[in-house]
């Protein structure tokens, strides 16, 4: 019988993933795929509301986020529940990338771009680094030689998707899944109520990268072949 294929995908917030590859991760789900979603911090500076709590606002991003998961047919999401805004990238945040994607054995990779031009938030930057050397630390046997002695072992993905990229090479055709995309993103209620038009720019990226590909709607990504 063949493996059921595997996607990962890990973002820094509550809704980062559905932003930068929710049509995709959709589209794989309907294929056939088991895909796990990943999220690094507890979003708990989510809010522009000075009344908010953050311990409040951590527990709803994380119920939002289960929802926005199971719109996209996603089977599976981990939270790791650093605070929100204080992410570094430091080698403990590799190694625990890197043992999650031993373990989870993805064929494809998502995350962000950490070389994005003008990227201003530190946890997306973390983020993006910390998987790309975590995917080198997986993939090569002298590195965690413990874990490997443990059982372990070694694990290269096919390829890792970076979105929102600086220099997209890949578009990935979203068209029947578009509308899911964005009913993902409606379940991060406590974060749509005051961003339609951020929204609508949305949006608009995915019909202009799709139509740029020859599609009605597309994610661009740069793909790294691994």
């Amino acid at each position: 019988m063949k493996p059921t294929p595997r996607a990962l995908a890990i973002g820094a917030h509550p809704d980062d993933v559905e932003v930068g590859c929710g049509g995709t991760l959709a589209h794989l789900a309907r294929a056939g795929w088991h895909c796990t979603i990943i999220i690094a911090t507890n979003g708990n500076k989510g809010s522009h509301d000075p009344a908010r709590s953050p311990h409040l606002l951590a527990a709803t991003r994380e119920e939002e986020q289960r929802a926005a998961a199971a719109q996209l047919g996603v089977q599976q999401v981990l939270f790791l529940r650093y605070n929100d805004g204080e992410l570094e990238y430091t080698p403990a945040l590799r190694m625990e990338l890197a043992l999650y994607i031993r373990h989870l054995q993805p064929q494809r990779v998502f995350t962000h771009d950490p070389w994005r031009m003008y990227m201003l938030h530190p946890d997306h930057r973390a983020v993006g680094f910390a998987v790309l050397d975590g995917i080198v630390s997986a993939r090569d046997h002298l590195y965690l030689p413990g874990f490997t002695q443990l059982g372990i072992g070694v694990w290269r993905p096919a390829t890792l998707d970076l979105w929102m990229a600086e220099q997209p090479n890949h578009t990935e055709d979203i068209s029947d899944t578009l509308e899911t995309k964005f009913a993902a993103l409606d379940a991060h209620t406590s974060q749509m109520q005051a961003g339609r038009e951020w929204v609508q720019r949305m949006r608009q990226r995915a019909l202009e990268a799709g139509q740029a590909a020859g599609y009605l709607a597309g994610e661009a990504f740069r793909r790294i072949a691994l």
